[in-house]
């Protein structure tokens, strides 16, 4: 699906006092190696949330780097058999780091543009019970701007201190603009 489309998709699940004080931009920068990119959502002309690939690339760098240093990997041996080097304990611990790494910024609300391109390009496919309910905090976070979440049932949601900072954000943003009280719960 093009990008205009799944926009213009997003903003028609906005609830109506969300309406034209959210906007979702993407850009595409095609002059850089490998076309780095940037999603990012504002309310009220201020940034919400953002997702840029380079910004990305380089604070997991830094700290894939740091579980290196502190779990002292050694780097995969050298073998003229590839799938002994594919195999070998030393690439499966460097693995397991670049994978934690990914997973710690994740958790911090750091994001590359394919976190947020995959689930946007499939929110029109949930229900509003699977948007609330999903594994994904990007999902999560944008069903509290949906029109199908009415305001009893938002006002019984929980959202607890173990939310992703995400969801929580975007909570208090809706509550904020149906006048209602924050309730957090513990």
């Amino acid at each position: 699906m093009q990008w205009s489309k799944t926009k213009k998709m997003l903003e028609s699940f906005l609830c109506e006092k969300l309406i034209g004080r959210v906007h979702i931009y993407a850009a595409v920068y095609r002059k850089f190696h490998d076309q780095p990119g940037r999603v990012w959502i504002t309310f009220d002309k201020n940034e919400i949330v953002s997702a840029a690939d380079v910004t990305y690339m380089i604070k997991h760098e830094v700290l894939y780097q740091q579980i290196q240093n502190e779990k002292e990997l050694k780097p995969i041996p050298f073998s003229t058999d590839f799938k002994e080097m594919l195999n070998s304990p030393e690439r499966q611990a460097l693995s397991d780091a670049f994978d934690d790494a990914e997973d710690m910024l994740f958790k911090q609300g750091e994001f590359a543009t394919y976190h947020l391109y995959r689930p946007f390009m499939s929110y029109n496919t949930l229900s509003i019970e699977e948007a609330l309910s999903s594994e994904n905090p990007i999902v999560q976070a944008y069903s509290m701007f949906d029109r199908r979440l009415g305001k009893r049932r938002l006002q019984s949601l929980e959202i607890t201190t173990e939310s992703h900072p995400l969801v929580k954000r975007f909570y208090d943003i809706r509550c904020n603009v149906e006048g209602m009280g924050i309730r957090n719960s513990s």
